[in-house]
């Protein structure tokens, strides 16, 4: 992977009901997820490509805006696409510059979200408390996640029995304790997790000569995720 390509992507997803009006005077109801993604080489300070605390504002609008109203009252496009590109540069107007420089782009999916191949994916369960963010965060104080990690598909064949390798390393190494004691260095913000995690899986792999664990994910919450891309840190 070439340096200028980003090395870390964080999405984090909104959900809303509403309905589009049709041609032919009928309703198209769903629920709708729209998900931000950011991306980019390098973190802050704190070990973030964005504070999603900061995409409040995207979801202040979707909640106010969109949420439980008939979508063709209120965007010009009702298409999957329409809302998505209409949410993007409401988003790059209104987030912070810091955030918005770094936005990518807004996705728009209609039904429940699907869950993760299960061949792809281990959970855990952890603490953590962040270091250096702004007084007040909520992140500063100790608190607990129940962690998603997943690796690509594709990966998978490379690296043998991936919930067995995962479960086995996570259960005995992060599972139930404190993430900054069992990681000792590491300020565990998802981005770096997906590194940290990235780095051992690519140690590891099995059958898998050359593959830079690219793409592992580290999901905090049902909405959030966090991925490394791979390439020179």
């Amino acid at each position: 992977m070439s340096s200028t390509q980003p090395l870390f992507r964080i999405g984090k997803g909104f959900r809303f009901e509403a309905t589009r009006r049709l041609a032919d005077g009928g309703y198209d109801g769903h629920s709708f997820t729209a998900e931000a993604v950011l991306s980019s080489a390098v973190l802050s300070p704190e070990g973030f490509v964005a504070d999603f605390g900061d995409l409040a504002p995207l979801k202040r609008y979707i909640d106010g805006v969109l949420d439980h109203q008939i979508l063709n009252d209120c965007v010009k496009d009702v298409s999957n696409e329409g809302i998505a590109e209409h949410l993007l540069g409401w988003a790059r107007d209104h987030l912070p510059a810091d955030v918005a420089s770094v936005l990518e782009e807004v996705r728009v999916q209609t039904g429940r979200p699907q869950p993760l191949p299960s061949s792809a994916f281990a959970a855990f369960e952890a603490s953590h408390q962040l270091r250096g963010l702004r007084d007040g965060h909520p992140c500063g104080r100790l608190h607990g996640h129940s962690y998603v990690l997943s690796v690509p598909v594709s990966a998978a064949p490379r690296l043998g029995d991936v919930p067995v390798l995962l479960r086995n390393h996570l259960r005995g190494a992060v599972h139930g304790r404190v993430l900054n004691e069992a990681i000792p260095g590491l300020n565990p913000t998802s981005e770096n997790l997906a590194r940290h995690f990235s780095q051992w899986l690519a140690d590891r792999a099995m059958g898998g000569a050359g593959w830079s664990g690219a793409g592992v994910r580290v999901s905090e919450t049902e909405t959030s995720w966090a991925a490394y891309l791979g390439g020179a840190a």
